[in-house]
C-alpha cells in the first residue's frame, strides 16, 4: 500500500503540477503582483524616446514566461502612467536581431517582434481591447468580447490613439546585432467606449497584462513568448490569469510592484 502510494504521489504528472505550483504565483499573491499607476501632471511626449521623469516614477514590471513563470531571455523593461485624457504606456525591449515588415493597418504583428497591451476595464463585463504593435509602429488593435465574432473585433480602431517606436540598430540586418528598440503609446479614454470615455478616478481597478513576442535566431527555439502576468497557458487573451491594474493619484497611495 505505502508502495503505491508513493508511485502516485510521484508520478510524472504529478510532479509536473507541483513543479508549476511552485514556481508561479498564486491567485493569493495577486495583491503583490498589481501595478500601481500613477497621474502624472507632466507633459509626455509620444516619441519613444522615454526621457520624461513620470517613467522613472513609473517603476518596472517583471515579465514571466508563460506556464513555466521563469525568467525570459529577451529582457523587457515597461511602465505605465495616465493624465485625465491618456493611459501611457512605455516599452524597451532588449534585441539582438530587430525584425518588422508588416505596414498595413490590423496586419497580423504578432507573427513579427511585437509588443502588446490588453486592458479589461469593468469586473462584471468580459468585453476587453488588445493592442499589438510591431517595431515600424504598425498597429493591430481589437475590442474583444464573447459575443464578438473573431474576424469583427478587429474592425474596432482606437480613435486618436498615439504611438511612436525607436531602433537601437538596424531592423531586418542578419549581419549586426542590435540593441533595443523601444515604444510609447497613448490610449485616449475618450475610445474607451465600455467606460464611456470617462477617464479613470483615484482607486479604480482594471486588469491587464503586457506581453511580447521575439522573434530571433538568437533563441533556442527561434520565439519567445513573455508578459507581466504569471499565465498559467500561452494564451495572452486569457484575462482570467491578468493582474490588477490600481490607479492611484500619487505615490502615497499605492506601492511600486
Amino acid at each position: 500500500m505505502r508502495e503505491t502510494l508513493g508511485k502516485i504521489l510521484l508520478s510524472p504528472p504529478r510532479l509536473c503540477v507541483l513543479f508549476l505550483c511552485l514556481i508561479i504565483p498564486s491567485y493569493s499573491e495577486e495583491e503583490n503582483l498589481s501595478y500601481h499607476s500613477y497621474h502624472t501632471s507632466e507633459t509626455i511626449t509620444v516619441d519613444g524616446i522615454l526621457t520624461e521623469k513620470a517613467w522613472e516614477e513609473a517603476g518596472e514590471m517583471k515579465f514571466f514566461v508563460p506556464e513555466t513563470g521563469t525568467k525570459p531571455i529577451s529582457l523587457t523593461e515597461a511602465g505605465i502612467c495616465w493624465n485625465s485624457q491618456y493611459l501611457f504606456v512605455r516599452f524597451k525591449a532588449y534585441d539582438r536581431d530587430i525584425g518588422g515588415a508588416l505596414t498595413e493597418r490590423d496586419s497580423s504583428t504578432f507573427r513579427e517582434d511585437v509588443l502588446e497591451i490588453f486592458l479589461k476595464p469593468l469586473k462584471n463585463q468580459d468585453i476587453y481591447y488588445n493592442f499589438e504593435i510591431n517595431a515600424l509602429g504598425t498597429v493591430y488593435d481589437a475590442r474583444n468580447g464573447e459575443g464578438i465574432p473573431w474576424k469583427d473585433r478587429k474592425k474596432w480602431n482606437c480613435q486618436g490613439l498615439l504611438v511612436s517606436t525607436k531602433i537601437n540598430g538596424t531592423m531586418n540586418q542578419g549581419n549586426d546585432e542590435d540593441e533595443t528598440w523601444q515604444m510609447e503609446v497613448g490610449i485616449p479614454w475618450s475610445a474607451i467606449d465600455i467606460t464611456r470615455g470617462r477617464c479613470p478616478r483615484t482607486g479604480d481597478t482594471w486588469r491587464f497584462h503586457l506581453a511580447r513576442y521575439d522573434y530571433s535566431r538568437y533563441l533556442p527555439d527561434g520565439k519567445e513568448l513573455s508578459s507581466c502576468a504569471p499565465l498559467r497557458k500561452v494564451n495572452f487573451h486569457n484575462y482570467h490569469d491578468w493582474i490588477p491594474l490600481k490607479f492611484c493619484f500619487n505615490q502615497a497611495e499605492g506601492i511600486k510592484r
